[in-house]
This record gives structure tokens, sequence and C-alpha cells, in this order.
């Protein structure tokens, strides 16, 4: 479906039309009756109540609103109007998340435990008891043991106090092996602590921007906080800001955000780095950077100068890049000049790595401008004032694990700055090296479709004993030996922090705005019980009655601060903080727990320790391309982001499935975009069946003609192809994740990959 820069700013930046809108007016009325009678029954009539709390669907951590009828039955979620991010504003998924709360078809309704083979299906129903016994015996086993290091913790969240609490429990347990999946913060964390001395976030103070470079970012179709993004949006197009804010828009194809931008480069794919650089030579051989910026932040600029004019001269780079140097000179003058410049980088929705070199090269372009913490650039992310906990004691069969190397090869002395290499974890208990993986906790995860699924299937045949906490069935659950399935966001105690993308800190208090309904416990509960059975020093270290006095702990922190303020607070008097508006913690607690939401809008930019070494600036790497492979594979393969599919842990919801338009799925086939020309030396023609293969696999498609698409290029939508779920979903379209082509950077050891080489051929 066609939607113009004022519906899509409808939909989703919020305000009074934000708050009515949901994705049900894009489709007929006739499918919204099939699709919501599998799902809600209509509610009986009663009284209308409102609860506030904080979306957990993604890291953007938006304020929202939740409506019930007689307390009992949610039957709409709309932003908070009142929240510093997203300002009542909120994105398809959000909006649609009641289906996961009432959807029958992927809700685990107990705890399960397999009685036949891996994938089959056969599930036994078992108390929740007899679960966390069960957990618990293999655990005390294998501490008996001293094996307790065998024992990994895949956590999909990452972020939160719950995240911590599991990172606590399997430090104090012994095992050194607590893993998340690659976030887009991780590769932030590595970039300030080598640039800046820190490990910080980066968030860009996108409302204040004047001219916004972005680097393959899908800032449209769901990068960083959408609701925040599209404010901002709307912003630079008021009148009276009309021609004063430009957003250039570099990538491989005309998207919802080229297609909005005031200008859209097409650059070769993997090159962004190259040309970033390329403006970087213009940029200091001109004279064009920001002095003070430079002197106060870096050493080594000749050093640097030396590489720019031997390796990245506009000459060099527009052939690299297929961006011409006039381009190239206009846009380093142009973002040099500017009022508030800002460059971003993270490709698509960030959910697939970039290189460090590509992330320093974007970065660099903000050095030389000046744009580092200040009002219209890029910020070193605050951290939450969170309490600090009760020192962790450490037994000897504690000690003793954690001294054992981590699995995945992370925090080495190979990549000492990357916290989680969660490809090389499977790659290694495939091979058992350094040794073999007992129990595997898996939550909020869905690795099975996300990674390289052979890869994902050889490591679980190693793995004796998984865990599940999944809400949902999904790939991975299925292949689980016990699924002890967690509540929705919106039936549990949690928390969301920090807010992706934004320049001051917010902390976001999830509660249950119904009771369970199902016979589920979330993750922090199911560890907080096992913690207790286990006893000793693994019960001193989590010394909590339940997941929401682990909430106080950490909201304790913000009470003492004594800075920033709840939700619908007025601004605390000058030298007071918010706690000087409460007499006591309790009942700062008690509002927090009403409003939602803690921020302090006026605590921005952490200041960064030391110089950047310019001298030593990260060189590209990777594997350099032969003409064989080009010839057998001569186009690129390009990831495609999409605001209403969900690519992630997270599989779409069905209001959301429905809506996906002709040009991504048509019945239960899978759409890729090309550009016709290509077609036309294919002898192919709008919606043609083909079949595209990578070196690794192959998937079935049918072509839509995009005159938007780079004529050496075929764009194919991540979030398709699950092979569990619910039918609305269930083997609908192809999945390109097994098909994605990727390095190892030397710098950070993540598997970097956005294009990938394939051919094409007619079905």
């Amino acid at each position: 479906m066609a939607i113009d820069r004022r519906d899509f700013l409808k939909f989703v930046v919020g305000g009074a039309v934000g708050t009515v809108l949901s994705p049900l007016p894009w489709v007929s009325m006739d499918e919204v009756a099939k699709w919501t009678q599998r799902w809600a029954p209509i509610p009986e009539n009663g009284g209308t109540s409102y609860v506030h709390s904080t979306c957990k669907l993604c890291p953007g951590g938006c304020g929202i609103r939740i409506r019930l009828i007689n307390q009992k039955r949610a039957v709409k979620i709309d932003g908070n109007p009142n929240h510093p991010v997203n300002r009542g504003g909120m994105c398809p998924l959000g909006l649609a998340g009641l289906q996961y709360l009432y959807q029958e078809d992927i809700r685990v309704k107990s705890p399960l435990k397999r009685i036949g083979a891996r994938g089959k299906g056969q599930w036994k129903p078992i108390s929740r008891e007899e679960a966390l016994l069960e957990v618990t015996t293999r655990l005390k086993e294998f501490r008996q043991k001293d094996l307790s290091h065998t024992v990994a913790f895949l956590d999909g969240e990452g972020e939160g106090s719950q995240a911590y609490l599991a990172a606590r429990f399997l430090k104090a347990y012994g095992s050194p092996n607590y893993i998340r999946p690659f976030q887009l913060g991780d590769l932030e964390e590595i970039l300030t602590q080598t640039i800046h001395g820190i490990r910080a976030r980066v968030a860009y103070d996108l409302p204040r921007a004047q001219y916004v470079l972005s680097f393959g970012s899908a800032l449209l179709d769901g990068w960083g906080n959408p609701a925040w993004v599209a404010q901002a949006f709307q912003g630079w197009r008021q009148d009276h800001r009309q021609g004063k804010v430009k957003l250039i828009q570099i990538d491989t194809m005309a998207t919802t955000t080229a297609s909005l931008a005031d200008e859209w480069i097409a650059i070769k794919p993997g090159t962004e780095g190259i040309l970033a650089l390329g403006m970087a030579q213009v940029i200091l051989e001109k004279g064009w950077y920001n002095k003070d910026s430079v002197r106060s932040k870096t050493s080594g600029l000749d050093g640097l100068q030396v590489l720019l004019n031997k390796n990245y001269t506009p000459d060099q780079v527009a052939g690299s890049t297929d961006v011409n140097k006039e381009t190239i000179h206009k846009l380093a003058r142009d973002f040099s000049s500017a009022q508030h410049p800002v460059a971003l980088w993270g490709k698509g929705k960030g959910e697939l790595p970039v290189s460090l070199f590509e992330a320093q090269a974007v970065h660099l372009l903000n050095l030389l401008a000046g744009s580092i913490n200040r009002p219209g650039g890029v910020y070193l992310q605050p951290g939450v004032s969170y309490a600090s906990w009760p020192k962790m004691p450490l037994d000897g069969t504690a000690q003793k694990g954690l001294a054992q190397p981590r699995l995945d090869g992370a925090l080495s002395s190979n990549y000492p700055k990357t916290g989680h290499l969660t490809g090389r974890f499977f790659a290694n208990a495939v091979q058992k090296k350094p040794y073999p993986i007992n129990v595997l906790f898996i939550n909020e995860a869905n690795p099975v479709f996300s990674i390289d699924e052979k890869e994902v299937l050889r490591a679980i045949d190693q793995i004796p004993f998984i865990v599940s906490f999944s809400p949902f069935m999904d790939e991975t659950a299925s292949l689980a030996d016990l699924i002890l399935p967690s509540p929705t966001f919106l039936e549990r105690w949690d928390d969301s922090y920090p807010s992706l993308g934004v320049p001051f800190p917010v902390y976001g208090l999830t509660k249950p705005v119904l009771p369970p309904l199902h016979d589920t416990l979330s993750m922090g509960e199911a560890i907080l019980h096992i913690a207790k059975n286990l006893g000793g020093t693994v019960e001193e270290a989590l010394p909590f009655k339940n997941m929401e006095g682990v909430l106080k702990q950490s909201a304790k922190g913000l009470y003492d601060s004594r800075k920033g303020r709840l939700t619908n607070e007025p601004l605390a008097e000058k030298g007071k903080g918010i706690s000087a508006s409460f007499e006591s913690f309790d009942k700062f607690w008690e509002q927090l727990v009403a409003q939602g939401t803690w921020y302090h809008a006026e605590n921005r930019g952490e200041e960064g320790k030391g110089r950047w070494d310019l001298s030593s600036f990260i060189r590209r790497s990777g594997e350099p391309e032969t003409a064989e492979t080009q010839a057998q594979y001569p186009f690129w393969m390009v990831p495609q982001s999409l605001l209403l599919l969900q690519s992630g842990y997270l599989a779409n919801p069905p209001f959301l499935t429905k809506s996906l338009g002709k040009e991504t799925l048509i019945k239960n086939m899978l759409v890729v975009q090309m550009h016709p020309n290509t077609a036309g030396s294919l002898s192919l023609r709008e919606g043609d069946g083909v079949v595209i293969s990578s070196m690794k696999k192959k998937i079935r498609a049918r072509i839509h003609l995009f005159e938007g698409a780079r004529p050496d290029c075929v764009f194919v939508p991540l979030g398709l192809g699950h092979k569990a779920f619910d039918p609305t979903l269930k083997n609908r379209g192809s999945n390109p994740y097994p098909m994605l082509d990727t390095v190892v950077d030397p710098a950070t050891g993540l598997e970097v990959g956005w294009a990938t080489r394939v051919k094409i051929k007619k079905a």
C-alpha cells in the first residue's frame, strides 16, 4: 500500500491523531473481522480505566497507556502523551502489542517437558514446581562435579534489571558464559571505548539537528526509537523549519527513508565507510574541520591525513563507491559548513553488525564537524543512576568456573573490548571447544531463525539440556527440552533502559497490567526460585523475594540521585531534584509504578577520557572478491528492513502480516525487488518466480520491479520464512538470514555481513 508522507506521520507520530490510530484501517473490514475473531473476543460492556507502563517489544522503551474494560480485559494500547521520548506516538508493532497477549495459537500456556525427539512437538505439561526442580537438580549436579562453567545463558533481552539478574545468577553459580545476541549498542560501546576511552551508547539529538547524513540507517523504517525519529522528522518538515533541515540518505535502494529524504545517494553495497573517509579527506585537505574539536579530542592527525591522501581521495573513493567525486566534494562541503550537522551509522534497523571500520569512519565526520556532545549532534549517552546491588559472594566452585575461558571468545586477548560473540558461541559449541555445554538457558532469543540455521542446529544437537523461557512456541523453543514460559510484557514486572538512540537517561518501568492469563513465570522470577533452591552463595547473591523487589533495588538509585523527574511531575526546584517532591522512597516508588517513567532531560553527554589516536585508524578488512565469484554470483542480495515486518526475536503479529503490501508478500510467496533493467536482462517480468542462490542456501520468491533499486542488487525483506508460530505467519515467505555471507571483523570478532553475492534464475 502506498503511504504518503502525511499519512506516515499521522500513523507513527502520536498526539491526538496517533492515539486513535491502529493497524486496523490498513486492512479491509472483512479481513479485520476474520483475524480479530481468532484472538480477542468482543469484551463485555463496563467501566473504562487506563494503566501506564512501558513497551518491551523493542529497545526503544516507549511509554504506553493501556485501556482496560472492567479492569480485566485490555482492549487498546496507546502511546503515553506525557512520555519524554515517544510523546504519545507508537510504532505499528506497539499498537498491535495486544496480539502477543491474546493470540492463543502461539502462547505456551504452561511449563512443558519434551517427551519425544527434539522438534517433533511432543510435550508433556508439568507443574511449575516440577520444572524448577528438574532445572535445580541438573544445576546442582554440574556444580558438584566442578562443571559449573558448562552452563550457558543466551539472553536476547540483554538490558535492564532482569538481564542483570540473569548475568549475576550465572556469575554466582560459576559460569563465564552469559551471552547475548548482537545489539547495536554492543558496537557503540566498542566504538566509544576505542575513541573516547569510556564504554557508552551513542545517541543523536535529531530534533535539533539541521543536516542529517544517514549511512544506510532505516530512520523511518524502525531504526532507533521509531516514534522519537518520526517526531524529529515531523519537526524538520514543519513550515517554520522547511528548507532549514536537510536529510541525506546514503543507501543502495530508494527505501522509505530515501524516498522522504531531501536527497538520496545511491551507493555500492558495503562501501559506506569508504565514502565517509572520502568526505573526511576533502574536509581535512580544505581545512573545513573544527579545530577545537580535533585539538581537544584527538592526536595523530598527520598520520590520518597520510592514510586518507594515499587511499581515499575523491577519485579513488568514486571508483569504489559509485558516488561521483563532485558529489563527494558537495557532501563534504555541505556537512562541514552546516549548523548542527550529524552523521549516523548502523544499517537497516541496526539488527546486523557493521564493521568497526565503518562505524569509526562515520563517527570521524561528527568529530571533524565538532558535533560530539553538542546540540543537534551525537552524544555519548549518559547512564541511568540505579542503585548498586549488594556485593556478590563467590565460593570456591564459582571462582574455579569463572576462571575458565568464555565459550564465545569474547573479552579475550583477541577481542578485549567485545562483550558477546554469539556466532562464535554456536560454532564452538558444535566442536565442544574449549569444553562442551551441558545446559543452555535461552531467553528472548530465536537463534534458529536469526542466525545460520544449520550451525545452530548442529550446536543444539551437542547440548544435552536446553531450557527456554519463551512465551511463544518459536523455532528455538520448539527444540528445547523444557519450556518455562514467561508472561508477556503486559503481565510481568520488568524495566527498560536505556531508550535506544535518545540523548538523555530514561528509565521505564513495566508492570503487570493484568494477572497472567496462563501458568507462566517470568525469567527473573524463575531465576530467583532456582537460586533459592540451590542455596549457599548463589542464593545470597540474589537476596530478593520477587521481581518487584529487584526493580525497587534498581529504582532506589533514581531516588537517591536527587535528579530527574517522573512523567507527570513538574520540574523540581533547581538543586533539589526529584526526590525533594517525595517524603520517602516508598512514595516515590508508588508514583513511579503509577506513571511508569523517570527521566533526566537535562543530563546530556558523558565526557570522554583521553584522546583518539587518529594515526591508528582501523583499516578496512574483509575477504577480497575474486573475478570467479563475481562471474558465478553477479548480483548483490541486500536485506531490507521494514517498519511493518519484525526481523528479530519476535515474529510479526497477524495485523502487521496482513498489512504487508504486494511488494513484500503475495499469499505465501516472498516478494523481492529489482530494477526493471536487471529483470529484462534475465528475461523476467513483474510477478515472475525466481530462485535466488548464495554460496550457502537458496530461496524462492516472486519479483517486483522497482526503479529505485540499484541494477546490480536484489532487495530481500527480513522477517518472513518462519517455520513456527501461528498459521498467519508459519511457512509464509522465505528466511534470508541463513543465506547471508559474513566475515569476521578482526577488530571486534563480530560476524559482519549485509550484502551477499547471489545468482538469480527464473523458477
